[in-house]
């Protein structure tokens, strides 16, 4: 009788490490299984916001470019604005893809801090945008600069690749050339 209620005990504790490992094992799984669906939706998220911004960057690029062309003051100013404000909600996506591909890294690595800001394209809009205005515009920098931004935004459309390391890295040669542009608005 003894025996039957050691190997009962015996039994009823292996039942329950196996049930605990197996729980633990279980729970384990399903962590990281969640985990891995909070990454894929946060990376679908950025691609279509990206997405969405960069077909806005492409569109009131392309708007600016051909209200140049006719000389229409206001629908140049009205598209200038727009281009300004999609280029800052491109730099909020490129901030998000940095954060998603580089969690560890961003924002103290100042190189890539550099690659998601668009400060330098929004300048040169805002400068062309006034100088234009104003009757003073390098028509043909502006149209250079314009050109540069619709580019990219049709590239990268058509790319897909985001977030990417390289989306970032070709926005740091954007911003590179637009920052160039910059002298010859100020400087006609």
């Amino acid at each position: 009788m003894e025996l039957k209620v050691d190997r009962l005990i015996i039994t009823i504790l292996a039942l329950i490490v196996i049930g605990g490992a197996l729980y633990y094992s279980i729970g384990e799984y399903g962590s990281q299984r969640f985990i891995e669906g909070q990454r894929d939706y946060e990376r679908l998220c950025i691609r279509q916001m990206t997405a969405l911004t960069l077909s806005y960057v492409q569109f009131h690029s392309e708007i600016a470019l051909n209200s140049l062309e006719q000389d229409s003051a206001g629908t140049f100013n009205l598209s200038m604005a727009e281009l300004a404000s999609d280029l800052s909600m491109l730099e909020s996506n490129l901030v998000r893809s940095a954060l998603y591909i580089f969690p560890e890294d961003f924002p103290d690595n100042e190189t890539l801090a550099n690659m998601t800001q668009a400060y330098q394209c929004i300048t040169f809009v805002e400068l062309s945008q006034s100088s234009f205005l104003n009757g003073t515009a390098n028509v043909s920098t502006i149209r250079e600069g314009l050109n540069l931004i619709h580019d990219f935004a049709t590239e990268w459309r058509k790319n897909g690749n985001y977030p990417s390391e390289e989306l970032l890295k070709a926005n740091a040669e954007l911003q590179q050339k637009c920052s160039a542009l910059i002298q010859k608005i100020e400087n006609p």
